[in-house]
């Protein structure tokens, strides 16, 4: 690993924060957290502070901190929520900042205060992990499990493993990323005690056979009877240390994880920086052209106003309304290669369904029972034989009737063009469904793909990114 040694170093040199960045920081922290004290003293409230500053993991690019403020457990939930947002309103204002409401389990308020990014969460201080009433909740006491394991030596193997991540693409545990938080690199440079061993590690991964059990709650050192349904099809298991049932890795996926382990493969074969700084990328709209005519498939993108709902409901409904309309179309005969989502901040979204077959013949051949089970060649005859003819092969009956649909598109549309509930009742997502109701939608023709993609450069890199995937 001596090569290794020297681009881990130089990596290290690149994304450690300067003594300038660690004052600039604790200058906003402590003039922060003294305009919260002053604010919640009166309360009788209590606060804490959380991220990746207060173990020294956190990255030069992420300007953020978070700072929680802790209720009773007795207090209710709705006053808890108001007065969160109200005390998070006072210190905004005191710092003569910006912000605007965002949603976790509850509502809570997303700053921007001297150039930081700073959230101010409500929840409750309650006496262990076993008793929360939210997620945020479980954060004070991710807080200190790590700052009681994470040796002051590993935060570079941390900040290592987070710009690896990164650059692949794969770095946050959110709904449109689907990879790692901050808090699982944490966990997996702990339990591996180093970048190195990690990559080493990692390579060797198998799909749905790595547990990992820091605090060893679960004494059998595998997935446990209990919890195996609830962990199905999660590729990686990392048992939270502060609370037994729940999987840090929940949200990645199968693919990343896949993509992780060839990256770890890729790096020990021969490592260099470019694992960890990604190069802009160019974007060719010629050669977009020409991968959409080598393919000789045909592309159908949905494309209609993003719905006013948080990433967190927008990606998972997005995705599940893909795989639905995916199943719509094939229902029909029409083979779907491959389909994916994009979304901007506010705009567009849009349904990218890739086809194989999208113009069928206007008869189709059903074969159906042998002639020898009488009920159901009855059966057959009855419902076939006013729509077309009826024949016998070998030993079956077989029908020919004309198809409903020959084109994809037309059917595609078809399908998008019901009223709210209809568009529910067949499995189009709530916020997508009211969002496409009313025909508030188009279906893109390929000069106008490329348009779009010339037009946002974010979805012709999307566009590319699907063309030319692969691990």
């Amino acid at each position: 690993m001596g090569i290794a040694d020297g681009v881990l170093k130089r990596v290290l040199k690149k994304i450690t924060p300067t003594k300038k960045e660690r004052k600039d920081l604790e200058a906003v922290i402590d003039k922060a957290v003294k305009t919260t004290e002053n604010i919640i003293k009166p309360l009788a409230l209590r606060h804490t502070l959380a991220g990746s500053f207060t173990r020294d993991t956190w990255m030069p690019d992420k300007k953020e901190f978070e700072i929680f403020i802790l209720f009773p457990e007795d207090y209710p939930r709705e006053r808890l929520e108001k007065m969160g947002l109200k005390i998070g309103g006072e210190i905004v204002k005191a710092l003569k900042g910006s912000s605007r409401v965002a949603y976790a389990e509850h509502p809570y308020t997303r700053a921007k205060i001297l150039g930081y990014d700073i959230d101010i969460v409500p929840c409750y201080k309650v006496s262990s992990a076993s008793r929360i009433k939210s997620a945020v909740d479980r954060t004070p006491f991710h807080n200190k499990w790590i700052s009681l394991h994470l040796p002051e030596k590993l935060s570079g193997d941390v900040r290592l493993l987070k710009q690896f991540t990164k650059a692949l693409g794969i770095y946050g545990s959110d709904t449109r990323t689907l990879g790692l938080s901050g808090y699982l690199c944490e966990l997996l440079i702990i339990h591996y005690g180093s970048f190195q061993e990690f990559v080493q590690s990692a390579s060797k991964w198998e799909a749905g056979r790595v547990f990992i059990d820091l605090e060893t709650h679960h004494k059998t050192g595998k997935v446990p009877k209990n919890l195996r349904e609830r962990f199905k099809n999660q590729p990686l298991v990392v048992i939270d240390p502060v609370d037994p049932n729940r999987n840090v890795a929940a949200a990645f996926s199968p693919g990343n994880f896949m993509k992780l382990v060839k990256a770890s493969r890729d790096f020990l074969r021969n490592p260099s920086e470019g694992f960890f700084f990604r190069r802009p990328e160019k974007l060719n709209i010629g050669h977009l052209q020409k991968l959409l005519k080598l393919r000789q498939t045909r592309l159908l993108v949905v494309s209609f106003r993003k719905p006013d709902v948080i990433d967190d409901v927008l990606w998972p409904q997005l995705r599940r309304t893909s795989r639905r309309l995916k199943d719509i179309l094939e229902e029909y005969e029409f083979l779907v290669m491959g389909y994916d989502v994009w979304s901007e901040e506010t705009g567009k979204s849009i349904i990218l369904l890739e086809l194989e077959v999208w113009k069928l013949p206007s008869v189709r051949r059903i074969t159906g029972p042998p002639i020898f089970i009488k009920d159901r060649s009855q059966e057959f005859l009855n419902k076939y034989k006013p729509l077309g003819k009826t024949w016998v092969e070998s030993n079956r009956w077989v029908a020919e009737v004309k198809r409903q649909w020959q084109d994809a598109e037309k059917k595609l549309k078809d399908s998008l063009s019901d009223p709210l509930k209809g568009l529910k009742a067949k499995g189009i997502s709530s916020y997508i469904a009211k969002s496409i109701s009313g025909k508030k939608f188009k279906i893109l023709k390929e000069k106008e793909i490329l348009n779009l993609a010339k037009k946002k450069r974010d979805f012709g890199l999307f566009l590319k990114h699907y063309l030319e995937k692969r691990i």
